[in-house]
């Protein structure tokens, strides 16, 4: 979290701005307490793109989606902005934990039955997304957040409607992020289904068992003719024996061939073998680093360090002389 720049603004609707937690491509989020004290991540959209009805028009629909959800393993909404105010806000409960992707980053990949219930919650909260009827378009390990109570997936921006085109415009260009795609969202990302969804958790998973993704490539480009070529198959290399089957189905090239999210939820509570909630606290206790505390308040001024008089005057000195048998004689009348 990073303090407030003198531009940020210090109040937005009913929550004080403490500071800022990040910037996307079209936003801003920053960190703020409520009148009533809920701890908050404010979204807003960025100055630059206010003027833009395509940001606004997403912006507005990822509030609708907020508002449709309910699921206790998706972010809340907890207050937003009146639909004409003219800088628009939301604001969803603030999970005091890392994401997914920083969790493996820092910490290595997730043993196979710590995935198996993490699989199992994430299958939850898609089946909750689609019972809206609503598609994620950008589930992913950095829009996962570890709480204290077990993972949260965030940003509905990307949400689209499953029973109309998936896009505010007639823009053909694939929205979401290139290494949890799936060939269909790039090549006619207007006609989705929720096999989507079930190929991005795929695409996660792999990435916590075994920090790579099951597609790589620097350029995203190359990348996405990876993704796209179905003679290029998905490199499950050092995936464990349990998962290597189902995550293949779920990687499929053709979106009929994926598993369905209620076939996915059956899988993971057998691989976890009915112990379903003491699998969630451990993995709540195994996976909860708490962020470092938001900065309420200002940082101490520092008192500068008093410098020795000896150490303006070279060795040898009369003033370097002095200084030595002044600090001699302060250290012995110290002692009493």
């Amino acid at each position: 979290m990073e303090r407030l720049k003198d531009a940020d603004p210090k109040r937005i609707g009913a929550v004080a701005i403490r500071g800022r937690l990040g910037n996307g491509g079209m936003g801003r989020v920053y960190f703020g307490v409520t009148d009533d004290g809920d701890a908050v991540a404010v979204k807003v959209i960025r100055e630059d793109l206010l003027g833009r009805d395509e940001v606004r028009g997403r912006f507005a629909r990822e509030l609708d989606a907020l508002r449709s959800v309910q699921s206790p393993h998706v972010a809340s909404l907890l207050a937003a902005s009146d639909e004409d105010e003219e800088k628009p806000w939301l604001a969803i409960e603030y999970i005091r934990g890392l994401n997914l992707k920083e969790l493996i980053e820092e910490r290595g990949p997730l043993g196979a039955e710590q995935t198996a219930i993490l699989g199992l919650l994430l299958t939850k909260a898609l089946a909750d997304i689609h019972a809206a009827e609503l598609l994620h378009r950008d589930l992913k390990p950095g829009n996962i957040l570890m709480g204290r109570e077990g993972p949260k997936v965030i940003d509905l921006g990307l949400a689209a409607f499953l029973d109309g085109p998936t896009d505010l415009t007639s823009s053909q260009f694939p929205l979401g992020t290139p290494a949890c795609m799936s060939p269909e969202q790039i090549t006619t990302p207007r006609s989705l289904t929720a096999a989507v969804d079930v190929y991005a958790l795929g695409a996660t998973l792999m990435f916590v068992l075994t920090g790579r993704f099951p597609f790589h490539d620097r350029v995203a480009i190359a990348l996405m003719h990876k993704i796209t070529d179905p003679t290029t198959p998905p490199d499950l290399s050092g995936v464990p024996e349990p998962f290597e089957p189902f995550l293949r189905r779920m990687l499929a090239f053709d979106p009929a061939a994926r598993p369905a999210v209620t076939e996915l939820h059956d899988w993971f509570t057998q691989l976890i073998g009915g112990q379903v909630p003491p699998a969630i606290r451990n993995l709540a206790v195994a996976t909860y680093v708490e962020r470092d505390s938001d900065p309420l308040e200002p940082t101490p001024p520092q008192r500068p360090q008093r410098k020795d008089l000896s150490s303006f005057a070279p060795p040898g000195s009369v003033i370097h002389k002095l200084a030595e048998r002044l600090r001699t004689n302060y250290a012995s009348t110290a002692r009493f």
